[in-house]
């Protein structure tokens, strides 16, 4: 009371008036996942599963609990590192972890050991030779393929890549995206011949649609609804088709 009765008796003295107290700051990783969610949903983002007022620790929280459920058995004890290494390029990178998780989960199936047909490895599914190249622009510490199958190199040089794709193509998820999976050399080819990829933007959304959901609804049982889910194909097919 009495260091109240100060404040207000030097305010009166001095002419001064007190600051209005601030807005509530939302913490750095929400505004980034908040962000980001707006660029890949376009006119969509209202319409899907936001979760009002959450906080950085229910984030961390719901992606290393997801990142656990979709590890296989013999990689459980990566389970911390994975998702440290998940929240923390996402911010470095300006990206949603959830989105980052749709990709990874799209790739591998959260193997960190899958090995693709043409040579991609690793939980994002990345090229030697492109791995090279990002972490030179990066500053990533990349010592050559095997590299690829540590979860936590291959999930920061996969955001990077994320990253740099989205600066050629202006921030428009569904070409970035789409670069992502088929290169920017062939993707601008197709957009040159007036083709528009579809399906691997609509199967990262699917993804990313659904992680969002259960981070809204903590699994309810709601989400496994016939309805929820042709709702959520159809807003998938819609932003994948979008000219972002």
């Amino acid at each position: 009371m009495q260091n109240m009765l100060l404040v207000q008796l030097v305010v009166l003295m001095t002419g001064f008036s007190l600051p209005a107290q601030a807005a509530p700051r939302v913490p750095a990783s929400v505004a980034i996942r908040l962000n980001h969610a707006k660029e890949l949903l376009g006119g969509s983002f209202k319409k899907t599963a936001l979760k009002p007022n959450e906080s950085a620790s229910e984030l961390s929280g719901f992606v290393t609990a997801t990142t656990r459920k979709f590890l296989p058995k013999a990689h459980l004890k990566n389970a911390k590192g994975i998702s440290q290494a998940i929240l923390e390029a996402s911010t470095e990178f300006e990206l949603d972890p959830l989105f980052l998780m749709a990709v990874i989960q799209n790739e591998s199936s959260f193997n960190p050991r899958m090995k693709g047909g043409v040579g991609e490895i690793g939980l994002m599914q990345i090229r030697p030779s492109t791995a090279a190249w990002i972490s030179g622009l990066y500053g990533i510490e990349y010592e050559g393929e095997d590299s690829l199958y540590d979860p936590e190199t291959n999930i920061w040089i996969g955001a990077a890549l994320l990253d740099k794709l989205r600066n050629q193509f202006d921030s428009s998820s569904r070409l970035y995206l789409s670069a992502y999976n088929l290169g920017p050399k062939k993707l601008r080819q197709m957009l040159k011949e007036n083709k528009k990829p579809k399906e691997y933007v609509q199967a990262v959304m699917k993804r990313y649609l659904a992680l969002y959901s259960g981070f809204k609804m903590k699994g309810d049982a709601k989400l496994q609804s016939s309805i929820a889910w042709k709702n959520t194909l159809s807003l998938t097919r819609k932003i994948a088709s979008a000219r972002n």
